[in-house]
């Protein structure tokens, strides 16, 4: 009983209480002494709960346990045509170390697929042998099908939908490009044929764009018995901050019969069109657009005012139409 009175705990404490002790020394010896206090309810806590899994863990237990499968040896030549579910659920019983150890890591069993009924009680059972005071209870599905078809390849396109948002006064010069712009797919025929393109699941979205664009995107949408030859695509566009450009342009007309001339009042449309800055003054040089009205039109026509046609011309440039003045001019035709 001395000695335990004799531990320094107990001296600390003491201490604490002799006269003339400090008071801020007196505090030091407090938190040390709560401190220490933490420090041995912790160990205890440990060490309780380590012996009562030494303890219970020694017992007879049953869980139920998802082991993931996999396709065993498939022919080169053939192709699952529904994919395998990833798990089956296993009810085992046995001891609790070696639960433990299953539940933490279940081991893969490998389906034998050249059989169209397949056993899995039996399958499992076979990878779990090496377990000893394992008894398997069950497992769900207890059978499963399984089809196979001859193995093809197809070159299909690659889409993707986008939503991408501009900053104003900005947008895309030219249209975006997905390289590569195709992939191959492996797979069933019975699946392979129905597929004429690959559309990624994801829609790529960008907001307050003003800079050229480049991601990288993960090619989803397979159901694990296709084949992908790539597994993602890059996605780029060209961004440009556009400015306005104008030009006048003279009316023309497509399809007049020979021998007639018609004349029109105002004879020239202006054209108001977005441009990237970059291309601005090429394009001030040259007229990018044609303005015309079909004959027909006219012959169909019964107010005397028709609206022309504008036709881009220069499809080399990025232009944008915005409006154009007057919406609609008089006519008149002249028989020579």
């Amino acid at each position: 009983m001395s000695e335990f009175f004799n531990h320094p705990i107990f001296t600390r404490i003491k201490n604490t209480v002799k006269p003339g002790t400090t008071p801020g020394a007196e505090e030091t010896e407090v938190r040390i002494l709560r401190r220490e206090k933490v420090i041995v309810f912790i160990a205890a806590y440990i060490m309780a709960v380590c012996l009562w899994f030494i303890v219970n863990l020694s017992d007879s237990f049953n869980i139920n346990l998802n082991v993931p499968i996999e396709p065993g040896n498939v022919p080169e030549n053939m192709a699952l045509t529904e994919e395998l579910p990833e798990f089956v659920q296993v009810g085992i019983s046995g001891d609790g170390w070696q639960l433990m150890n299953l539940y933490s890591d279940p081991p893969t069993v490998s389906i034998n697929v050249e059989d169209n009924e397949i056993n899995l009680f039996d399958q499992v059972r076979q990878r779990l042998s090496y377990l000893q005071d394992i008894d398997i209870a069950k497992v769900q599905p207890l059978l499963l099908s399984v089809d196979m078809e001859p193995k093809v390849s197809k070159k299909v396109p690659v889409r993707i939908y986008s939503d991408l948002n501009f900053q104003n006064r900005f947008g895309l010069v030219g249209d975006p490009v997905l390289r590569p712009d195709s992939i191959t797919i492996t797979g069933a025929q019975s699946n392979i044929q129905q597929v004429n393109e690959w559309v990624i699941e994801d829609t790529l979205r960008m907001n307050n764009i003003r800079e050229d664009i480049t991601r990288i995107i993960p090619i989803s949408g397979s159901n694990g018995v296709i084949e992908l030859s790539a597994e993602q695509v890059t996605f780029t566009a060209n961004v440009s901050e556009f400015t306005e450009g104008q030009t006048t342009v003279y009316i023309r007309t497509r399809g007049l019969p020979r021998g007639q001339n018609v004349n029109y009042n105002p004879s020239s449309v202006t054209i108001k069109y977005d441009v990237p800055i970059e291309q601005f003054n090429e394009v001030a040089k040259i007229e990018p657009y044609e303005v015309y009205i079909p004959y027909s039109k006219i012959v169909e026509d019964s107010t005397g005012f028709v609206t022309p046609d504008i036709e881009l011309t220069a499809d080399q440039f990025e232009l944008r139409l915005r409006s154009f003045q007057p919406k609609a001019v008089a006519y008149f035709t002249v028989l020579n």
